[in-house]
């Protein structure tokens, strides 16, 4: 391994004493000399990588054909380099070999590090915005439309470890496979929900969010902190949404919890997924969204009856809350609100299991899966204004679920594992 000697030297002319004007020389100093350091290096990691070098196509014996522009956006500032272009004597290919050396991103013009900062922007702001923050905070001059294309190309490769997880699992081999060494926590609470987002192409898509965590911890009065929590999101149908969010919950310890706890607000996709992957789950559900229907088709006029459907609830009395709603029903003389209090009925009937068991457990809801649909998509993707098509909007998506995850470090770090380049 070679060592690179640089020495450097800085000289700032003192017209001015105070702190603000020597942050900014300093700063104007620091750019200009690692650009020159960065480029001091290049030039050495070329000269190596031309040492030995032969076509990748023939093998053939390489000759040096010119030099060739080669601009890059680095942290350390813009890189504008003339790298040496050679040509293969016996099949003509033009290689260079610095490229290779650098082991740069195909198609990008900037380093993993710029990309990584402009992506970590755009899941909270718009590229626009994003592109902005980046040339004021870093000097880095990078389009929106290249942090849009980022996002594309990252949500790509994140979608194919999904791909592979999900086949592992529940293709060629056993589930127990993927999860065998998995804890297990005595109880684990599993909590799904979904919300609707405008769709580019007109109409509106279903992003499908799930949650799993097993330790909470009361943080201050009347405040939660789930210790734990791992999420899953899409823009997909629900048997893939199910089986990728279903390894979520494995890796908590799905397989060999003690008791999971499936909290849910009654929609039939919901139950469909529950019976499929949690069959042996405890069903509760969330007596909000129950309050919320009755709130829904009787409106003010309600607040009494919710107070007391809810009591019922509480005790999982299912018999005496539809003997309630139903009389409610028979005296009601509009026709609308009838047939609304007629669906309310099947609506508690079809989770009268989820109703039985809010008795079992000490008081809980789904304001967990609520706030995270509120966080994860609400306040990113729908603002005013904002549509979506599916394949961006869940590129995205993946690269959220990575801060929610605090995954976002570790797989950056997979990232530049890929694109390594060992010095000789």
């Amino acid at each position: 391994m070679r060592e690179i000697h640089i020495p450097l030297v800085v000289r700032l002319s003192l017209s001015q004493t105070d702190v603000h004007w020597v942050e900014a020389q300093l700063l104007v100093q620091r750019t200009e000399l690692f650009q020159g350091v960065l480029a001091a290096v290049v030039a050495e990691i070329e000269a190596q990588a031309i040492e030995g070098a032969c076509c990748p196509a023939c093998g053939g014996a390489l000759v040096r054909n010119g030099r060739v522009p080669l601009v890059l956006e680095t942290l350390l500032g813009r890189l504008e380099y003339a790298r040496q272009r050679m040509r293969c004597r016996a099949c003509g290919v033009d290689v260079y070999p610095l490229d290779g050396a650098l082991g740069l991103v195909p198609g990008s013009g900037s380093t993993l590090g710029v990309r990584e900062r402009a992506l970590w922007a755009a899941t909270e702001v718009s590229y626009g915005k994003a592109a902005g923050f980046l040339a004021k905070f870093a000097g880095l001059a990078v389009s929106h439309g290249s942090v849009h294309r980022w996002a594309q190309e990252e949500g790509a490769v994140l979608e194919q470890e999904e791909r592979v997880a999900q086949e592992r699992a529940f293709g060629r081999h056993p589930v127990e496979e993927a999860t065998a060494r998995a804890p297990a926590p005595p109880r684990l609470y599993v909590q799904i929900d979904g919300t609707m987002v405008h769709q580019r192409v007109g109409g509106e898509m279903e992003c499908k969010v799930g949650i799993v965590y097993s330790r909470r911890a009361e943080i201050s009065p009347g405040r939660i902190a789930l210790m734990d929590k791992r999420t899953y999101a899409g823009f997909e149908d629900a048997g893939t949404f199910g089986e990728r969010f279903w390894l979520r919950c494995a890796q908590q310890g799905a397989t060999q919890a003690g008791q999971i706890v499936f909290i849910s607000d009654g929609a039939d996709w919901i139950h469909t997924l529950r019976r499929a992957y949690f069959p042996e789950a405890l069903v509760v559900l969330d007596p909000w969204h129950l309050a919320r229907y009755i709130q829904a088709v009787w409106g003010a006029e309600a607040q009494g009856l919710v107070g007391r459907c809810l009591q019922d609830a509480w005790r999982g009395d299912v018999r005496r809350l539809l003997q309630r709603v139903r009389g409610r029903v028979g005296a009601e003389r509009e026709l609308d609100r009838r047939a609304a209090g007629e669906k309310l009925v099947a609506y508690i009937q079809g989770n009268a299991e989820g109703i039985t068991n809010l008795a079992r457990l000490e008081a809980t809801g789904s304001g967990a899966a609520e706030k995270t649909v509120d966080v994860l998509i609400v306040h990113r993707y729908k603002k005013r204004g904002m549509s979506w098509g599916r394949s961006g909007a869940g590129a995205l998506l993946r690269l959220r679920q990575l801060k929610a995850n605090h995954q976002w470090d570790a797989y950056w770090a997979r990232r530049q594992g890929v694109f390594a380049r060992r010095a000789a």
